[in-house]
């Protein structure tokens, strides 16, 4: 079952909060927190487009996957690869493996970002 609110927690928890804290950690420049706020509210808006389909066919999840990945790539493209790596990389692919699962995709690929990805 698709829990909005538990998603949009998921956001900040395992993905924003934790970029921040390794940010200011490692003294990382090659970024802002502007860049991690962007980062998030593109994953805010791929779950508020899961959560607004009534009646979600595989077509219409995966292509808010499609538009997330492809979003994000031009976001960490912008930033010479540099915000999504290997531990960032990994808490987003569940997120939106695990959202698009709940959502309803009945076709699960094993990756459901692979065909866009390149973070």
């Amino acid at each position: 079952m698709f829990d909005l609110k538990e998603y949009l927690e998921r956001v900040k928890t395992e993905v924003t909060d934790p970029i921040l804290e390794y940010m200011q950690e490692a003294e990382i420049e090659d970024f802002t927190a502007e860049d991690v706020v962007r980062c998030g509210e593109l994953l805010v808006e791929y779950l508020t487009a899961l959560s607004e389909l009534t009646e979600p066919e595989d077509a219409d999840i995966m292509a808010q996957v499609e538009k997330v990945v492809l979003a994000l790539n031009e976001l960490n493209e912008g930033l010479d690869y540099a915000l999504i790596e290997t531990v960032e990389r990994e808490a987003i692919w569940e997120l939106l493996q695990t959202a698009a699962v709940d959502c309803g995709l009945q076709n699960v690929p094993d990756d459901v970002t692979e065909e866009w990805r390149e973070w």
